[in-house]
């Protein structure tokens, strides 16, 4: 009925005083009209008498606010904001506020009314603990989001806030590609922890080169107090992933930070076959070892003579295993 915008129903709805009533999946005429963003719909339907805008919908998981800034209906979400009593916090059943799902979308206008609200939480997390700026980190591939630009100017932003796995938005950026802008705008942030450790000890330098992203990899180097030989739990550096992962260019990066020691060592120790690299399907021996010859020619005396100690016995590892495999 609402979805039609029969108006003449609505008044009816109202004078029997059931513009509450639900279907069989909660939804009242009030949810149908924010979902769709019938502005007129949403209007008349706010002065009928006894309506409950935080009544739950969608099988009781979505509040009428929600639907309407999942949308992207800024006109509506205006409506509902004026509202008095209005939750702009209330979550779904993931603990996806309104805030989350407008950020999350990209509905920038939604995102900017939501931050002006009240009482806006903005850093209110969902069940994985993914604030509103995680999923702005993790989803915006334009490169001029706007949404971001807004939660990171807004009061009280957590710009290193972690999720259950201790991923910042920085993280979440560097480990998936096509996120220089957000890196950008997250770098430029006073206070922003270019370092900070998920729970298992990878940085965004070491995110950046898993994910093979060269261009986020150059960003993260050139961040004041970037540390490149931070490692993760198993004791590997980001230089270490590299050479793993055969990016040959990433090692020449590494390799060349103006005033800071590269630690190699543990290349040395993390190339062997059996060792646990979270399920990530190495680079071939050819490219690794290219790498290798890299390190060598980037190193001091003593260090080169050392990697190619192990570039020696990694060569002979392979004949070795070739020969067995042949008999």
């Amino acid at each position: 009925m609402v979805l039609k915008g029969y108006h003449v129903g609505l008044k009816l709805l109202a004078a029997l005083g059931s513009a509450n009533e639900e279907d069989r999946i909660w939804r009242a005429a009030l949810s149908f009209a924010a979902q769709t963003g019938n502005e007129a719909a949403v209007r008349f339907l706010l002065d009928a008498p006894g309506i409950d805008v935080n009544s739950p919908c969608f099988n009781r998981e979505w509040t009428i606010l929600l639907a309407a800034a999942r949308g992207g209906h800024t006109a509506v979400v205006k409506l509902l904001l004026d509202v008095p009593g209005i939750d702009v916090n209330a979550p779904d059943g993931g603990g996806y506020t309104p805030l989350i799902y407008a950020a999350q979308n990209g509905h920038d206008a939604v995102v900017k009314l939501l931050l002006a609200a009240p009482g806006i939480n903005v850093n209110a997390a969902d069940s994985s603990g993914w604030t509103p700026l995680s999923h702005v980190a993790y989803s915006s591939l334009r490169r001029e989001a706007r949404e971001a630009v807004a939660l990171l100017a807004a009061p009280g932003i957590d710009i290193n806030a972690r999720d259950i796995d201790g991923r910042t938005a920085l993280t979440l950026a560097a480990a998936h590609r096509h996120r220089e802008y957000i890196i950008e705008l997250l770098l430029a942030k006073p206070g922003i922890e270019v370092n900070a450790p998920c729970t298992k000890g990878k940085t965004p330098l070491i995110y950046a080169v898993i994910n093979h992203d060269e261009a986020a990899v150059r960003l993260l180097l050139a961040a004041p107090g970037i540390d490149v030989n931070a490692t993760d739990t198993n004791g590997r550096a980001a230089l270490t992933w590299a050479v793993f992962l055969g990016e040959e260019a990433i090692v020449k990066l590494l390799c060349g930070v103006p005033e800071t020691i590269v630690d190699v060592s543990p290349v040395r120790r993390h190339l062997e076959p059996h060792e646990d690299w979270d399920k990530i399907k190495p680079a071939s021996k050819d490219l690794q070892h290219e790498c290798l010859r890299i390190l060598v020619e980037n190193s001091s005396f003593r260090m080169a003579a050392a990697l190619r100690m192990a570039l020696r016995n990694l060569e002979e590892d392979e004949l070795e295993r070739g020969d067995s495999e042949n008999t």
